[in-house]
């Protein structure tokens, strides 16, 4: 995969009250995907069949230029993938609220299954391994259902960071 260079615009703020000082600055691409890159809880919302919207936490981690989510086959989150891959996730990094929308998709090929095994192990220190296609670890979030997983790769078609502090402007980019 090939690093993506989404095109930056930054966000219009009228009105008042909208808190951003004097000396704030854009925020620049590499600096969103350091915070990708960091560890956390990501909010992932997914579409039902019925179009109503699934929010759950989950691990996710940028990778070149994609995110990886993990999901138990059996999973609600799976399911509306599988369906509609639409998604979002959101998460607060170092004072910054960033948003990333895209499609998912499942992974089933080893070496991409291979690069998201690194992925988790880089930044929430899963050691996960390929188990078919699914990654399989021993042991997996209370709440996950158990393992293995399927993974899905969410290519971003819009992202935003907006300030938590009001020190850079909101910005949007477009993939």
């Amino acid at each position: 995969m090939t690093q993506q260079s989404p095109t930056a615009q930054v966000l219009p703020m009228p009105g008042r009250g909208t808190g951003v000082t004097e000396d704030a600055r854009s925020i620049e691409w590499p600096d969103v995907v350091r915070r990708l890159r960091s560890g956390g809880f990501r909010w992932f919302t997914s579409l039902r069949p019925d179009g109503h919207p699934h929010t759950r936490p989950v691990f996710a981690v940028w990778s070149e230029s994609v995110l990886f989510t993990a999901s138990k086959g059996t999973a609600r989150k799976s399911r509306n993938l599988d369906v509609d891959g639409r998604c979002s996730i959101a998460t607060e990094v170092d004072g910054a609220h960033v948003v990333v929308e895209g499609v998912a998709s499942r992974v089933v090929d080893e070496e991409t299954l291979r690069q998201a095994s690194a992925a988790f192990q880089d930044v929430y220190g899963w050691p996960t391994r390929v188990a078919g296609d699914e990654l399989d670890a021993d042991y997996g979030a209370p709440t996950s259902g158990g393992p293995p997983y399927r993974i899905y790769q969410i290519t971003p078609t819009t992202a935003y960071a907006f300030p938590a502090n009001g020190d850079f402007f909101p910005t949007r980019w477009t993939f």
